[in-house]
């Protein structure tokens, strides 16, 4: 089986890349949906977050999303220890989700999939870039925020994007089509 890697930056067309594929019946696991799901439903989970930040993490039952974000924004330390009580949970998901597939290529989309260390496992990384106006554009549209705010979103991302680990870039932009970069590449694993 080969395992894919989707990974960029905020308004990239990661989300793009990943129906496309799905198109092409590649099975897609979706990282971030599926971390928000296992916060919500792993005991694991549950107890070491509890334990970490306190009771009103969960609100009956459900992840307390503000009073998360708020410990977390600013907090390096509390950032990385959600993200080493989550992003083990997820990527065993995933390896235990691929193997209850018969496809024989699958996918992980993640915007933070350096951070989750998922690179061990997969065998091809794609990054997913796009010029700045155009992911200024689309996060203004789909999260209703300024262009300032947009743009301090994909700076403060780009540092840290692993865009240079990965093994390819495809560009989503007005001029080069995902479908086109997609099947290029798969008929390349094909061969």
């Amino acid at each position: 089986m080969i395992s894919i890697g989707i990974t960029g930056i905020i308004g990239s067309g990661k989300s793009m890349l990943s129906q496309v594929f799905r198109s092409m019946d590649i099975p897609v696991y979706d990282a971030d949906s599926k971390a928000k799901i296992l916060m919500n439903n792993n005991v694991q989970i549950k107890e070491a977050l509890i334990e970490n930040f306190g009771e009103y993490t969960y609100t009956n039952g459900a992840i307390n999303k503000e009073y998360l974000r708020k410990i977390v924004f600013g907090n390096e330390k509390n950032r990385r220890l959600v993200n080493s009580i989550v992003h083990p949970a997820v990527k065993q998901d995933f390896i235990e989700w691929q193997q209850n597939t018969t496809s024989k290529i699958t996918a992980i989309e993640s915007a933070i999939l350096f951070d989750a260390k998922l690179e061990d496992i997969l065998d091809h990384i794609i990054f997913v870039d796009a010029p700045e106006d155009v992911m200024v554009g689309r996060i203004c549209l789909r999260d209703k925020v300024s262009e300032d705010v947009a743009i301090s979103k994909i700076r403060m991302q780009r540092k840290n994007s692993g865009r240079e680990k990965c093994d390819y870039i495809f560009i989503n932009d007005r001029d080069h089509s995902l479908i086109e970069q997609s099947e290029k590449f798969i008929n390349d694993l094909n061969k």
